[in-house]
């Protein structure tokens, strides 16, 4: 589910990295995007996105004049919309056919206009049951220009299309100024300027562009560029020389203005990208100093626990030999006592009592290991130096037997090899 999770939000990442590619007009790379984003898509079966990827597609092509690729494309991301339901991708995708109709304009009789208009309709209803703001925007846009479209073979014009035409203009202008979507007014303006132009009506368009252009802001130097491009060309065709030059200043002003903002936003972008990698880095270095500190302790603990491990075993080595000693001691004691005070017999009896207490605490001790008649056999014969072979010969047992055998003693004495374990076999008086 993680990894679903994953691939879903990277796709995704995708398609909004190859939009912006798109606003800035490097189209190579957010082809390359989409296409990565879709052949992951279709990996994973993701319907969605591998329609909004064929979406993308679609409009490099459409940017690039590659217009017999974006029909093919269009066709393929409408039919899987179609299939699911995807409402505002299909719209989104009708819009860019009826666009790729719009620009097959070359005569009267290659027009595609009303064919294209299907597409227009369609989409913009489909965007107002998705309330996809946008999408109404541009479907209002491209149905106007159709209409501009049918007319320009028209002389004189027909005018309930060109009415119709800024109708649309109108209710897509409205939208993209309600809810204040830059890109869909620049577009506005574009559409407007081929509108009135048909009309013939450049002292209004004048008046129009002026005026929208008194109510930017000061930042937007994008869409002041385009309302000086289409004034100066309105200044030229009505005579007025003067302004379109002073207008062709203000232009370039708004240019270079432009230019530097996406220079400054590019050098932010790239400032913001080093500062999340410099993060990124930092807890990495946190992480692997936090790795260390724990092996270190672990370390540390195995260490103790190893050193705890051989003072317990000195220990009882050093209790052993103390008792070994005092032991010694006493028979030294005994030995050297007043025998002229004390008779053979009771000497006997008191070296007798000794050797049977030493005795009894080694059965004791023996018994506490848990070791069996068979095991302290076999391990007298090792104490011979006879190898498992010898000793399974000697006992009649398998070669298998004996090593298990050896195994549970090794395991109860605590001892790794046979040195330790006559060594410890002797100090338990089984040797």
């Amino acid at each position: 589910m993680y990894r679903i999770v994953l691939l879903l939000l990277l796709n995704a990442s995708l398609l909004g990295d190859a939009a912006k590619d798109i606003a800035s007009q490097h189209f190579d790379s957010a082809m390359e995007k989409a296409i990565t984003a879709l052949e992951a898509a279709r990996a994973d079966e993701d319907h969605l996105l591998e329609v909004q990827a064929l979406s993308t597609i679609v409009g490099v092509d459409i940017m690039t004049s590659r217009d017999a690729d974006a029909w093919e494309k269009a066709l393929e991301a409408e039919a899987i919309a179609r299939e699911y339901g995807y409402r505002e991708e299909l719209s989104a995708i009708l819009i860019s056919k009826a666009k790729l109709c719009s620009y097959a304009e070359i005569s009267p009789e290659t027009g595609r206009n009303d064919e294209g208009l299907e597409y227009a309709n369609e989409a913009l209803a489909l965007a107002q049951e998705a309330d996809a703001v946008e999408r109404q925007c541009e479907a209002c846009y491209v149905i106007a220009s159709l209409y501009i479209n049918k007319n320009r073979w028209n002389n004189p014009i027909d005018a309930d299309i060109y009415r119709t035409a800024g109708e649309f203009l109108d209710r897509g202008q409205a939208l993209a100024d309600t809810y204040d979507l830059p890109r869909l007014k620049r577009n506005g303006i574009l559409f407007r300027s081929r509108w009135f132009q048909q009309g013939d009506r450049n002292e209004e368009a004048i008046k129009y562009f002026e005026q929208v252009r008194a109510t930017l802001k000061e930042t937007d130097h994008l869409t002041a560029s385009a309302l000086d491009d289409r004034l100066v060309r309105l200044y030229t065709r009505t005579g007025a020389p003067q302004k379109a030059l002073d207008t062709h200043d203000d232009y370039v002003f708004h240019i270079q203005k432009y230019i530097q903002q996406k220079e400054d936003e590019t050098l932010q972008e790239m400032e913001t990208r080093f500062e999340v990698q410099e993060k990124e880095r930092k807890l990495e270095r946190n992480r692997y100093q936090i790795a260390v500190l724990i092996l270190a302790l672990l370390l540390a603990v195995t260490v103790i626990t190893v050193i705890g491990i051989h003072l317990k075993k000195a220990r009882r080595r050093n209790e052993e030999l103390r008792k070994i000693s005092d032991s010694r001691a006493q028979i030294i004691k005994i030995l050297s006592g007043d025998i002229n005070n004390r008779n053979a017999e009771d000497i006997s009896a008191d070296v007798t009592k000794y050797v049977d207490d030493i005795l009894l605490e080694r059965s004791k001790r023996i018994a506490d290991i848990g070791l069996s008649q068979r095991e302290i056999q076999i391990i007298r014969l090792s104490a011979e130096g006879l190898t498992a072979a010898e000793i399974a010969e000697r006992t009649y047992l398998s070669v298998h037997t004996v090593n298990t055998h050896r195994r549970r003693i090794y395991s109860k004495m605590d001892v790794r090899n046979v040195a330790d374990l006559i060594h410890k076999a002797t100090e338990l008086g089984i040797l």
